[in-house]
């Protein structure tokens, strides 16, 4: 009879290991992370789109927004911000886009204007 020397076999999964160990790094919300990552495209288009709904008060409310975003990191060059609003604003005007219509639109609008990046500063 042979008899083989024990060897304990490598460890199956080190991934197993490292998500047990306590984490170092700050912990940073989902939504903040969306934030960071789209330069603030969806927070004025949120604000924008509200403006629309506004009548008179439409164009200061849309200045407002554009002053809010210059602030976010990363923030989209006033270019891009201002074919957000008119694309918001095309969104709108269309009387025959249904709610549904209109939502896409306006996520359309949003992934567009993300796609053009952050201004420079």
């Amino acid at each position: 009879m042979l008899l083989v020397p024990f060897v304990a076999a490598p460890r199956a999964d080190a991934a197993e290991d490292a998500a047990r160990a306590p984490s170092t790094a700050p912990s940073v919300s989902k939504r903040e992370r969306e934030r960071e990552h789209d330069g603030g495209v969806v927070k004025a288009s949120r604000c924008m789109a509200a403006c629309h709904n506004r009548g008179t008060g439409r164009d200061a409310c849309l200045q407002s927004c554009a002053r809010r975003i210059e602030r976010v990191v990363n923030a989209p060059a006033p270019a891009t911000l201002e074919q957000l609003s008119a694309c918001l604003d095309d969104c709108y005007t269309d009387t025959t886009l249904r709610k549904t219509d209109r939502e896409t639109c306006k996520l359309t609008c949003e992934q567009i204007a993300s796609l053009s990046g952050p201004g420079k500063r």
